[in-house]
């Protein structure tokens, strides 16, 4: 009796525990729909439902030769990579011809950063600063101008050398605001190490809470780097000023930071900062020198050849069209469970709105892009999700027309079809891994869309409606067969017959 009375209590602890998580969950998902921002805005939808930016490129050497389709595959992937840390999802990235890409991002709202972001380079170098100039803030629309003249000063600093040396140039925010401070610098032509050495990188903050990006460099690369630091050292020495030593860490010929080096540097972290900053390196700056660093070089040059605006290739009649599919099934299948299973079935509703509700949330939270395709996954997993309960139910009700009692069909009900809901979400979702794996753009979104529904609806099909079942009997709601939808003639051993009267 003791035993029974303490599994009474714990299961009614965990219904608790399961409902409590709900009302958690479902509070996170109206706080990513309606409250951080405008709802509108919330469901971010694809190039075929909202249009975006096309972007084309062309790759090239700087030699002349001729790029390879090799290259081009190689570029498309980290092309695809940097819109992937961009928070882009489903773009559409095709090779066009032997040395072209075409890059579609839907609903992208920075254009200029994208494009800056997927045609860049990405080839580092560090330098050793041969002389520098320059350093004062100037207008935007001195910058050009300032450059040349440094260019000229430059020229006749005794650290340059035509054909050995060259005069790159750094662009920064001054610290307090206001116009562009703008640096030359003699370097050598090449650089003493460059991008392949680097293992890593990382943007981070330091103990000030400047932001930072933070680079590991490979063994090889780490013994290079000290080496490189101790040369610069020397030389600063030398010139007669151990602290003018300079190291240039150079992006796509543009300098991106230039700090001084006052001893060696071995180990492999290397730190990118700007301590000139309260923030350190801005967060856009900081963000962008992550994801190309992080994604690796292209292989080639890229050139960008056009970027214009594409329009919705469905539209919003699709869209329209697609929503009212969607919630015209779930309605039919509202009502299906509703006159069917009758109590159990405004059950399994409850669930199936919290379901479709909390399936929204992550499509905002995580982000999702919504596409037509991703539309029909939704409503695939919805019937999933409906093919859940009515397994457990319809089990259910065999057991009550077996003799059982309502409470005790009810528990055997839950653990004996969650085997047979079990094997079918699997296959499911293996279908859905298949497909996001061997497919590209919006077949992906489907495949996203059924996999996330499918794991969902096994919690609130299955945890969900059994934990509101547990809260409502623990009340002392009586649930009768008939309740369920099963009538008494079809229950073993159905009424008692009347006895009669038998002459011999």
């Amino acid at each position: 009796m003791l035993s029974s009375d303490n599994e009474e209590m714990t299961s009614r602890r965990n219904n608790l525990i399961i409902l409590g998580l709900m009302v958690v969950l479902i509070g996170v998902a109206v706080y990513y729909i309606f409250v951080r921002q405008p709802v509108m805005q919330a469901t971010q939808l694809g190039l075929d439902l909202k249009g975006g930016v096309s972007v084309s490129l062309q790759g090239y050497h700087t030699d002349s030769s001729e790029v390879t389709r090799d290259e081009m595959d190689q570029a498309a992937q980290v092309i695809r990579q940097r819109v992937d840390s961009l928070g882009v999802t489903e773009p559409e990235i095709q090779l066009q011809g032997q040395d072209q890409v075409l890059v579609n991002l839907p609903g992208i709202t920075d254009t200029d950063r994208a494009v800056e972001v997927i045609g860049r380079t990405a080839q580092l170098g560090f330098y050793e600063v041969l002389g520098s100039a320059g350093g004062q803030p100037v207008s935007e629309g001195e910058i050009k101008q300032t450059k040349e003249d440094l260019q000229s000063e430059l020229e006749k600093d005794p650290a340059f050398q035509e054909g050995k040396t060259k005069i790159i140039f750094e662009e920064s925010p001054p610290p307090s605001g206001g116009g562009t401070v703008v640096e030359g610098y003699v370097v050598p032509q090449e650089p003493a190490i460059t991008g392949g050495a680097l293992e890593s990188a990382t943007q981070t903050s330091d103990q000030a809470g400047r932001r930072q990006v933070q680079m590991t460099l490979t063994s090889e690369g780490a013994e290079q780097f000290g080496d490189l630091t101790q040369q610069i050292v020397d030389d600063a020495l030398v010139n007669g000023d151990a602290s003018r030593g300079r190291i240039a860490v150079v992006l796509d010929e543009d300098v991106v930071s230039a700090p001084s080096v006052r001893e060696p540097i071995y180990g492999g972290q290397v730190v990118i900062e700007n301590q000139g900053l309260p923030g350190g390196l801005p967060q856009k700056e900081a963000k962008d020198l992550e994801v190309v660093l992080k994604t690796g070089a292209l292989p080639v040059n890229m050139q960008i050849l056009s970027v214009t605006s594409i329009g919705p290739t469905l539209g919003s009649d699709s869209l329209r069209s697609g929503l009212l599919a969607a919630l015209v099934g779930f309605g039919l299948v509202l009502v299906f469970l509703l006159v069917i299973y009758r109590v159990l079935g405004v059950i399994a509703d409850l669930a199936l709105l919290i379901y479709a509700f909390l399936l929204w949330g992550l499509i905002v939270a995580i982000p999702i892009t919504v596409t037509l395709p991703g539309i029909a996954g939704i409503v695939l997993s919805i019937g999933v999700a409906a093919d859940a309960n009515v397994v457990i139910f319809e089990r259910i009700k065999e057991e009550v027309r077996r003799g059982k009692t309502p409470r005790t069909a009810v528990g055997i009900g839950y653990q004996k079809g969650f085997k047979a809901i079990l094997d079918g979400n699997l296959t499911t979702l293996i279908t859905a891994f298949i497909l996001f794996a061997l497919s590209s753009g919006s077949v992906r979104g489907f495949a996203v869309l059924l996999a996330i529904g499918v794991i969902l609806s096994m919690f609130t099909a299955v945890s969900v409606t059994r934990a509101l079942l547990g809260v409502i009997s623990d009340r002392g709601f009586h649930l009768s067969a008939r309740m369920m939808g099963v009538s008494k003639e079809s229950i073993a051993g159905g009424p008692p017959k009347k006895q009669t009267a038998e002459v011999r």
